[in-house]
């Protein structure tokens, strides 16, 4: 019995085919981890965009209104994002004004989850963090 077990252990036939296997699947992984990574990159760039219109929109009113924001992030498609959270920095004039050539600053961060393993119903996730920061200046005159 052993002398069988190790003539079967020292057979060559099926070699190539092993690792013809081992290399398709390592193969496999990569193109779905590069996938993965385009994925978080159009995430991010996403979330770039909004922040420049919430940037934009707050130059052109003069004005920081939560309700807008929030409104124009849920029309530009924030729902990808998790944890989705905008503050605004600014030295206001009155209320959430903002004077004429007075700068702010806007900062979005997020998460975004990417699935790596499903167990049953229950799937593992992956937290990748997103922040930015821009910076705009007031374009209306408040008196």
């Amino acid at each position: 019995m052993a002398a069988k077990l190790s003539r079967l252990l020292r057979r060559k036939d099926g070699d190539s085919a092993v690792e013809f296997i081992m290399t398709s699947a390592v193969l496999i992984l990569v193109f779905a981890l590069l996938v993965s990574a385009l994925v978080y990159v159009m995430q991010y760039y996403n979330a770039s965009f909004i922040c420049r219109k919430v940037v934009r929109s707050i130059e052109v009113s003069g004005e920081y209104n939560a309700a807008e924001v929030n409104s124009l992030v849920d029309d530009l498609g924030g729902d990808a994002l998790t944890d989705l959270n905008i503050n605004v920095n600014a030295s206001y004039f009155s209320g959430r004004k903002i004077q004429l050539r007075d700068s702010f600053s806007v900062e979005l961060t997020a998460t975004y989850k990417i699935s790596i393993f499903r167990f049953g119903s229950t799937p593992l996730y992956l937290n990748l963090p997103i922040r930015i920061r821009l910076a705009g200046m007031s374009e209306v005159y408040w008196r």
